[in-house]
C-alpha cells in the first residue's frame, strides 16, 4: 500500500522499501547529511572548482566521438532503400534523423541552436555542471515508470537501463573520473500504481540528486481526461530538486504519431527546462525499418528483426547468446518492448546526451585554455534557486499541488527505491512519539510473494540463465501490514514539514483497494493527525488505490513535530497494507 503523506508540498507517506524498513532511522540520518551537503535540498549551494585536466576532457571527447561514429555507421543503412538509394525522409542520415531529429523525438534536437531558453542549452548546462563539480562522483539518471521501464517479459539484462548503462556512454564519464548510474524504479502494474500517484514520489523513487529524469508511464495515460497533467507536475517538481534535471519521456505506444495539441503546448512551455519525448515506434517508421511488413505486422508481439538487423548489436556477448539470437531481435514482446526495441531507445538517448556532452566539454576546455575571466565560466556558478513563481503558469496540473516551492515527499514501501523518504515510522519507544507506551505498535513489513527466477522472465532466458540472477527483476509490491487491534494495533508516522498539508494513504496490492480498505472500512479505523481525528470527507486521490484523508493540515504537534497515527479498532476485520 501507499501512504501518500502530503508533506512539504504533499508529503506522501510512501513507505520506504521493505528492505530498508529496519534501518529507516539510519536512512533518515543519511538523507539529512545529504541535505546539508546540497543546502536547501533544492539548489547547489556554492560554486565548485573543477579538478579535471585537459587530458581527461580530451579523452572523454575521444570516447564520445567514437560513440557517435559507431551509431552513425550502424544507422546509416536506415537512410537507404533496399536497392541502396538514399531516402529523403532521413535527411542527413539515419542516426541524425531517427535518434536526434523529428524522426524519433516529439520535437527533434538541434545542437546548432544552443541559445538560452532552448532545451539543447539546458542539456549542455546539465552536463557541464556535472563535469566540473569536483564533489560529484556520479552522473545519475532516474527512471520512473511501469513494467515497460522495468523491462518485463525480458531478461533484465536486456532492458533499457541495462543497455544504456553498458552502451559506451559510460566510458565518457569514466574518462572524467566519474561513474554513470541509472536508477530504474520501474514496476509492474499489479501493485495498482500509475503515474498519477508515482510522480508524487519523485524524491524517493529515484535520487533527489538525479541529473536527468526518464518517465515511462505513457501506456497508463490512455483514456485519462488530462494525460499531460502528471508529466507537467513531474517536470515542475524536478526543477525544485538540487540538479534541476530535465524530464525525458519514453513512449513505446502509438500516441506519438501525430502532434497532439496539448503535448505540443507542454513541450513548448517547458522547452527551457529540457522537456522532450522519444517515440520508439515513430523512430522505426522514420527509418524505413518495416519495408515488407505492415505497421500492424511489424509491431505485433514477438516480431523478430527489422528491415536491416535481425538482432541486437550485443548478440554473442554472454554465455547462451547464440541460443537466443532471435529473442534478442524481438521489437515488441507484446506491449512491452523486446531487446531490439529497447536498443533504439537507448541509442537515441545516448546520441543526444553524447552530442550535448561533447559541446559542454568543448566549451569548458576553451574557457580554461583561453579565458581567465571567471565570469564567462557559467558552469562554475551555482544554479539559481527555483521558486514557484519562477515557473510558468501551469497548463494542466492543479496549481494547489504543482505551483509550489517544494516537491512532495513520500514513504514508499514498494521496491525498488533509491532516494529520500519524507515520513518515517516512529519507533514505539521514541521519546517524541506521542503514543509512547501505548501498545501494541507492531505493524510488520510485507512483500507480495513471487518467484524471482521466473517472475516476468521468458522461459528461454529462465533456462539459459538458471544459475544466475542476471535476469531477475528487483520490483516488488509491498507495504506495512496490520489487521488486528490486539496484535498490530497502532501505526505512527513521523511527518516532515508540510507546505500544503495534504495527506494521502495508498493501499496494497491492486488498482482499486482503497475503497474496501479505507472508504468502506472507516468505521473500523481511527486516523489522527497529531491529536485531531480525521473523520471528515475522505476521497479517492490521486489513484483508486489511494485515499486523501487530509487536504491542508499544517499544525504542529505538542512535541514540536507532527505525527499521523492509524489505529486498528477491535471491530476491524480487513487486512490493511499501506504501500505509500
Amino acid at each position: 500500500m501507499r501512504c501518500i503523506l502530503a508533506l512539504g508540498l504533499i508529503g506522501m507517506i510512501f513507505c520506504f522499501q521493505i528492505g530498508r524498513f529496519t534501518s529507516s532511522m539510519e536512512s533518515e540520518e543519511e538523507s539529512t547529511k545529504e541535505q546539508k551537503k546540497s543546502s536547501l535540498f533544492r539548489a547547489s549551494s556554492k560554486p565548485k572548482s573543477s579538478t579535471l585536466s585537459v587530458d581527461q576532457m580530451r579523452a572523454a571527447k575521444m570516447e564520445g566521438k567514437n560513440l557517435i561514429k559507431m551509431l552513425d555507421d550502424y544507422y546509416s543503412v536506415y537512410a537507404k532503400n533496399k536497392d541502396g538509394s538514399s531516402d529523403a525522409i532521413n535527411g542527413q542520415g539515419g542516426a541524425h534523423n531517427m535518434l536526434m531529429g523529428d524522426g524519433g523525438w516529439f520535437r527533434g534536437w538541434n545542437f546548432d541552436n544552443t541559445d538560452d531558453g532552448s532545451k539543447e542549452n539546458k542539456l549542455i548546462d546539465t552536463m557541464a555542471r556535472a563535469i566540473v563539480n569536483s564533489e560529484q562522483k556520479k552522473f545519475i539518471v532516474g527512471l520512473m515508470g511501469s513494467s515497460v521501464a522495468a523491462g518485463h517479459d525480458n531478461c533484465r539484462y536486456d532492458n533499457l537501463s541495462e543497455q544504456f548503462s553498458r552502451s559506451g556512454y559510460d566510458k565518457l564519464w569514466e574518462a572524467l573520473g566519474m561513474t554513470l548510474e541509472v536508477q530504474n524504479s520501474g514496476e509492474g502494474g499489479g501493485c495498482g500504481d500509475s503515474q498519477s500517484n508515482q510522480v508524487w514520489c519523485l524524491r524517493q523513487n529515484v535520487s533527489p540528486f538525479a541529473d536527468i529524469i526518464w518517465y515511462s508511464w505513457t501506456y497508463f495515460e490512455a483514456g485519462r481526461p488530462k494525460p499531460e497533467q502528471d508529466r507537467e507536475m513531474l517536470t515542475r517538481w524536478a526543477q525544485l530538486l538540487p540538479n534541476q534535471p530535465p524530464v525525458h519521456v519514453i513512449n513505446v505506444g502509438d500516441r506519438c504519431y501525430e502532434k497532439n495539441p496539448d503535448e505540443l503546448k507542454l513541450a513548448e512551455q517547458y522547452e527551457n527546462y529540457g522537456y522532450d519525448a522519444f517515440c520508439m515506434r515513430k523512430a522505426f517508421l522514420s527509418g524505413n525499418a518495416l519495408y515488407q511488413d505492415t505497421i500492424d505486422q511489424f509491431f505485433e508481439g514477438g516480431h523478430v528483426g527489422d528491415n536491416y538487423y535481425r538482432t541486437t548489436r550485443y548478440f554473442n556477448e554472454t554465455t547462451g547468446q547464440q541460443d537466443r539470437k532471435d529473442s534478442l531481435g524481438v521489437v515488441l514482446r507484446n506491449w512491452h518492448p523486446g531487446p531490439l526495441g529497447f536498443q533504439i531507445i537507448s541509442d537515441a538517448l545516448i546520441y543526444v546526451y553524447t552530442k550535448a556532452m561533447l559541446l559542454a566539454l568543448t566549451q569548458i576546455e576553451e574557457q580554461l585554455l583561453t579565458n581567465n575571466n571567471e565570469e564567462h565560466r557559467w558552469w562554475q556558478n551555482p544554479r539559481p534557486v527555483v521558486l514557484k513563481d519562477d515557473l510558468p503558469k501551469p497548463l494542466f496540473c492543479d496549481p494547489m499541488y504543482c505551483h509550489v516551492d517544494e516537491a512532495p515527499t513520500c514513504l514508499n514501501f514498494e521496491l525498488p527505491t533509491y532516494g529520500w523518504h519524507g515520513a518515517s515510522i516512529a519507533p514505539p519507544d521514541d521519546s517524541l512519539n506521542p503514543y509512547k507506551g501505548i501498545t501494541p505498535q507492531n505493524w510488520m513489513p510485507y512483500l507480495l510473494p513471487h518467484n524471482k527466477a521466473e517472475f516476468m522472465i521468458p522461459k528461454l532466458e529462465q533456462r539459459l540463465f538458471a544459475s544466475s540472477e542476471i535476469c531477475h527483476f528487483p520490483d516488488n509490491c509491498g507495504g506495512i501490514r496490520g489487521i488486528s487491534s490486539d496484535q498490530e494495533g497502532l501505526l505512527v508516522f513521523k511527518l516532515p514539514k508540510m507546505e500544503i498539508g495534504t495527506i494521502i494513504l495508498c493501499g496494497c496490492c491492486g488498482k482499486e483497494v482503497a475503497t474496501p480498505m479505507f472508504l468502506n472500512n472507516r468505521q473500523n479505523l481511527e486516523i489522527r493527525y497529531n491529536d485531531k481525528l480525521l473523520d471528515g470527507k475522505w476521497d479517492l486521490f490521486p489513484e483508486k488505490k489511494c485515499v486523501r484523508v487530509a487536504r491542508n493540515e499544517n499544525s504542529v504537534g505538542s512535541t514540536g513535530h507532527s505525527y499521523l497515527s492509524i489505529k486498528l479498532l477491535p471491530s476491524n476485520r480487513e487486512e490493511i497494507i499501506i504501500s505509500h
